[in-house]
C-alpha cells in the first residue's frame, strides 16, 4: 500500500476473549474507597491489578495503557477525539498505526448526596458512554470495543437488565442491529455480554462487563 493512512489493521480477535476474562477477574477484586469515587481512580487500581496478572504478562500480546488520547489519524490535521479509559495496544511491527482494543468505564448505581442515581442513561446514551463508540470517536477503523460498568451497590444483574432495556428503547440512536440490546457475548469463560451496531456500513461489536465495587 502506498500510504500509511491506507493501512488500518484490526485488533486480533483471538486476543479479545482472554483480555475480557483477565479484566473481569481483576475487576472482581476491586472495592470503591469511598461512595463517590470516580471511574479514573478505580481504573488506576484496575490497571495495577492487570499489570500484575500472570496470564496478562505471559500470554497477551498487547500493552496496557491508561487515559490514552485518541486521535483521528487519517485527518490532514489530527484532532483529539477523547481519552480512552483502558487501552490494549497491539504491536504489529513497524507499520502504523497499531490497532487497539479500548474499554470505556462508567459508574452505575451511585448514592449521591442528592439521592441514588442508576446512571444507566449516561452509560447507554450519554456522550461519554456507549455513544463514544457509536459516534465513531472510539471506533474508527475498529471491529470491537468494550464497556465496563462499576456497580456501586453490587446489584450487577439489575444494572445489566436496566441497560439492556434502555438499549432496546434507544436502538435507533445506538444504530443497533438484531438482536437489539445485550445478548450473550460468546467469549469463552468471560461473563461479558455484547451489543451489535452498524457503524460505517459494517457491524461493530460492543462488549459489556459489570462488576460490583
Amino acid at each position: 500500500m502506498s500510504a500509511a493512512v491506507d493501512w488500518s489493521p484490526l485488533f486480533p480477535e483471538s486476543e479479545i476473549p482472554r483480555i475480557l476474562q483477565i479484566v473481569e477477574r481483576c475487576a472482581s477484586g476491586l472495592k470503591k474507597e469511598h461512595p463517590l469515587e470516580l471511574e479514573n481512580d478505580i481504573c488506576d487500581r484496575l490497571r495495577d491489578l492487570i499489570d500484575q496478572d500472570p496470564e496478562y504478562r505471559d500470554f497477551v500480546n498487547a500493552e496496557l495503557q491508561r487515559e490514552v488520547p485518541i486521535y483521528d489519524r487519517k485527518a490532514p490535521k489530527q484532532k483529539q477525539l477523547g481519552r480512552g479509559d483502558i487501552q490494549f495496544l497491539h504491536g504489529t511491527g513497524t507499520r502504523k498505526p497499531w490497532p487497539y482494543f479500548l474499554i470505556e468505564a462508567k459508574r452505575l448505581h451511585v448514592d449521591f448526596p442528592s439521592g441514588w442515581n442508576s446512571l444507566v442513561s449516561k452509560y447507554v446514551s450519554g456522550s461519554q458512554g456507549m455513544m463514544c463508540f457509536i459516534k465513531k470517536r472510539y471506533s474508527r477503523d475498529l471491529a470491537s470495543g468494550a464497556m465496563l460498568g462499576f456497580v456501586f451497590d453490587g446489584k450487577t444483574v439489575a444494572a445489566r437488565d436496566a441497560i439492556h432495556q434502555l438499549a432496546v428503547k434507544k436502538a435507533t440512536k445506538l444504530k443497533s442491529v438484531k438482536p437489539h440490546g445485550l445478548s450473550p457475548g460468546n467469549v469463552s469463560e468471560a461473563m461479558a455480554e455484547k451489543s451489535l451496531h452498524s457503524i460505517s456500513g459494517r457491524t461493530f461489536v460492543l462488549y459489556h462487563l459489570f462488576t460490583g465495587v
